[in-house]
């Protein structure tokens, strides 16, 4: 070898030696390989394979190309595999890209693939490189090898060429899918549609593509940016549907994946294909990752026939959308329309169905919004259906019989929207990095069946009438006297109508309205199992109580019964029926009130209804007995009620009842009275229920709200006559007797001495409260004068026991007396009247005055 040409082959593996250094610490910047193709057998890849010698070949296994901010550059894979019995050093490999116009462009390695420096015998190994060029079209560009020879002139010996085909695409076949390693991860991805969008003034792509991930980890493309590239080489940044986190993928799983961006309404929708792009950070490029050809173009499909449903993906989840049902009733001048719509998950994750705009677009071209005070999404977990309640006017005037709910994504959020190029009639120019306003694009029409709502007519059962599963009966409808309101009571029966699966029966509120427009006041939900499951094929009672003036009529009435969270409302179930409300059953004589409540359960019999009688009004009194039907000690449901003459009057009554806890079997008087005009007392009844407070059973101290489960007994009032003697005389619960009562009058004295003994007995078993009674006797002398006297239990009369009491009777007129009589009247007083028990007389015992003389 000549001196010089040592010097050059010198200088020149000294420049490549040198490299080499700085290639392994760029590639020490960088992180792992983020993207390696393991099949693409589908691309129309050329067949380029070129032997480098000592048994080593490259093949080209992938080649495209891109541009960013007026750079172009093409990129390509080779793979080499080292057939010989020593290792092959990459730097002694030179591709290299030959430019249409002739100039050569060096093909240098991607910061990633800088680490790799040899192909170990029967090792393959590939690498990519890249080469900046003057347009991002690869037509009539070569590729060429040269590989170092110290023998061939200038030390390098070309081995190959190849001119890309002038149709080239790296792009793979519509359909045909793709094996990749992103990020570590295998990924099959196939591109799935393209859907052209014309709405409100703007053009739309939508992309979906179909990505199975093969890997044991979560992945998404958050690392990869997607774009829409045209035949020409425009391309439009793409977007997320589901937003800037992207769409996580779980191992083994499968998800169709939308992307969107705005595009120019002249652009063709031909020969359109999705690239992924990622950033080399060191080169401060964006490098071409794997493209896929679109299928042709298609019109969305928005208009879903009634009752079907809208089969769509929400990040990636399977999700059928519907009108479960809607009903549409009229309010004045307007149609109001209650439209539920269902939403089931498909799929086998559980997915948040995001808070969608709906509007009613009519026939005649008008659109009217549904406006709710929250929007509110859904969780739905796989499987699992909700139904969202919407209730939207229009007037009457509009065809009823051809309208459509528009279903839009929401408007709102911050999640980034579609960009269009900076430029788009340049050639190459790339999407803009600002974002633009947030394009909401309709997802479905669908079509509203006409159909009245429906009236609940009362012992009918209905179907579910949302996803909640519960069958329901509207049992009773009551019109209650309420002070000076009135009560609507409504006694609703939900069924659970699953076969195997129990129903969470949710804490309720409710609104009640009555002829469209008039909201009641104090609306209350009573169910005892609230926050209960309730089993399959099994029933639960609900009461929805609100108030009316008493003086308004009612035509219509409307049952709103919704839960709700913080201020989030989610409808239960909607109730309309006619303002016809049933009058209150009346029990046969003898049968008792029943309370059915679970826990509380009892029956109340009429003992006794007295009159007591005033000058100007008249006291109703009646005494029940209330007898629990429990197996436990319970506390006994408060009860309350009104009397109702025969003309209709209604006459609020108290109610006096113990506090103390029953025992299985026992009983306790509870006591219902009311003033009431002179002359009531014919027909009368007691309109009697369980008493209600705050949505709950009253407890005692507590404010009574409202009343359920109202029944009338027909009561037997009377006048009780007085007894003509003074044993066993009924002073409930005590049974009061006079065993003894005696008179002294001695002569010539102005005293009368009376003695009498009390026997009252108490029916133990029975547990009465204080009611105020109050027991008098009354004692009449001789002489036609009285005096009264206040029997205090305890104090004057032993309760229970016998005990006496001595009475002294003062007045001169007794002097001339020498016998005579008295008379003792037990009388009942309560609030300021009376009720006399009985009367007796005794005889006086005469004692003279002994003349001391007339001993002698």
């Amino acid at each position: 070898m000549s001196s010089t040409k040592f010097r050059v082959t010198a200088v020149l593996m000294a420049a490549i030696l040198a490299a080499a250094p700085q290639a392994e610490a760029a590639a020490a910047k960088t992180g792992p390989s983020q993207v390696t193709k393991s099949n693409s057998q589908n691309h129309a890849v050329p067949a380029w394979n070129v032997t480098l010698g000592n048994n080593v070949t490259a093949t080209l296994e992938h080649a495209d190309g891109w541009q960013q901010n007026g750079t172009y550059v093409a990129v390509f894979t080779l793979k080499y595999k080292n057939g010989g019995k020593s290792s092959a050093r990459l730097v002694s490999y030179f591709p290299k890209v030959v430019l249409p116009g002739g100039s050569v462009t060096a093909a240098n390695p991607i910061t990633r693939d800088l680490a790799k420096k040899k192909i170990e015998p029967g090792q393959s190994l590939s690498v990519t490189y890249y080469a900046k060029t003057e347009g991002s079209s690869l037509s009539g560009m070569k590729l060429v090898m040269d590989v170092w020879n110290p023998k061939a002139k200038g030390y390098l010996q070309r081995v190959g060429t190849y001119r890309l085909p002038a149709n080239y695409s790296a792009a793979a076949a519509p359909g045909s899918s793709t094996k990749l390693q992103l990020g570590g991860t295998p990924v099959t991805v196939q591109a799935e549609s393209l859907e052209i969008i014309k709405y409100d003034g703007k053009v739309i792509a939508k992309v979906g593509m179909n990505m199975t991930n093969h890997g044991g980890k979560v992945w998404s493309d958050r690392g990869f940016e997607p774009h829409l590239v045209t035949a020409s080489g425009n391309s439009f940044l793409l977007h997320h549907e589901a937003g800037t986190e992207g769409v996580p993928i779980q191992p083994k799983e499968k998800k169709l994946v939308y992307y969107i961006t705005e595009i120019p309404s002249y652009l063709k929708s031909a020969g359109l294909r999705f690239l992924w792009t990622e950033n080399d950070d060191t080169l401060k490029l964006t490098l071409p990752v794997e493209s896929f050809k679109l299928p042709a173009a298609t019109a969305p499909k928005w208009d879903i026939a009634a009752g079907a449903a809208k089969k769509m993906t929400i990040k990636g989840i399977p999700v059928e959308a519907r009108i479960r049902q809607a009903s549409l009733r009229s309010s004045g001048g307007e149609g109001i329309w209650n439209i539920e719509m269902s939403f089931k998950n498909k799929g086998k994750k559980s997915v948040a169905v995001p808070g969608y705009d709906f509007a009613i677009k009519a026939s005649e071209g008008s659109f009217h919004p549904y406006n709710p005070d929250n929007k509110v999404g859904l969780t739905l977990r796989p499987g699992e259906e909700k139904t969202m309640s919407m209730e939207i006017s229009l007037p009457l005037e509009l065809k009823q019989d051809k309208l459509k709910l528009q279903m839009i994504e929401s408007s709102a959020g911050d999640d980034p929207s579609t960009q269009t190029p900076a430029n788009p009639a340049e050639p190459g120019s790339e999407s803009a990095s600002g974002a633009q306003e947030k394009v909401a694009l309709p997802i479905a029409y669908f079509e509203i069946s006409y159909q009245t709502e429906r009236k609940a007519s009362i012992g009918v059962e209905y179907g579910a009438q949302s996803a909640q599963g519960f069958a329901y009966t509207l049992v009773s409808m009551q019109r209650l006297p309420w002070q000076d309101t009135d009560l609507i009571v409504a006694k609703l029966r939900l069924r659970n109508t699953q076969e195997s699966k129990s129903l969470s029966l949710p804490e309720l509120k409710a609104n009640v309205t009555s002829d469209e427009k008039t909201v009641l006041t104090g609306s209350e939900v009573i169910a005892e199992e609230q926050g209960s499951l309730i089993a399959p094929g099994s029933s639960t009672e609900v009461y929805v109580m609100a108030r009316i003036p008493y003086t308004k009529d009612i035509r219509s009435l409307r049952f709103e019964l919704f839960t709700q969270k913080d201020t989030a409302k989610s409808s239960f179930l909607t109730v309309t029926t006619s303002g016809a409300t049933q009058s209150i059953e009346v029990l046969e004589k003898g049968k008792p009130y029943s309370v059915t409540v679970i826990g509380k359960r009892a029956d109340a019999q009429e003992r006794r209804t007295v009159i007591y009688e005033g000058v100007d009004t008249d006291i109703v009194y009646s005494e029940l007995l209330l007898t629990s039907n429990e197996q436990r000690r319970v506390q006994a449901a408060m009860l309350k009620g009104y009397f109702q003459s025969a003309d209709g009057m209604i006459y609020e009554a108290d109610t006096i009842q113990p506090e103390a806890a029953l025992q299985p079997g026992s009983k306790q008087s509870v006591v219902f009275w009311a003033r009431v005009p002179k002359g009531v007392s014919g027909e009368l009844g007691l309109a009697l229920g369980t008493a209600m407070s705050g949505g709950k059973l009253a407890e005692t101290g507590k404010d009574v709200t409202g009343v359920m489960g109202v029944k009338k007994l027909m009561l037997n009032p009377v006048r009780p006559a007085a007894s003509s003697g003074l044993t066993q005389l009924d002073w409930y619960p005590y049974n009061v007797s006079v065993t003894k009562a005696s008179g002294h009058l001695q002569e010539g004295s102005s005293s009368i001495s009376l003695n009498v003994t009390f026997d009252v007995k108490r029916s133990e078993s029975i547990t009465a409260a204080d009611s105020g009674h109050k027991l008098i006797l009354i004692i009449k002398d001789v002489l036609g004068q009285t005096q009264e006297r206040t029997l205090t239990p305890g104090t004057d009369i032993q309760v229970p026991g016998t005990r006496s009491m001595s009475i002294e009777l003062t007045d001169d007129q007794y002097k001339r007396l020498r016998g005579g009589w008295f008379n003792l009247t037990l009388v009942d007083e309560f609030q300021n009247e009376r009720i006399t028990l009985g009367s007796q007389s005794y005889n006086l015992t005469f004692q003279p005055t002994v003349d001391p003389n007339e001993e002698r």
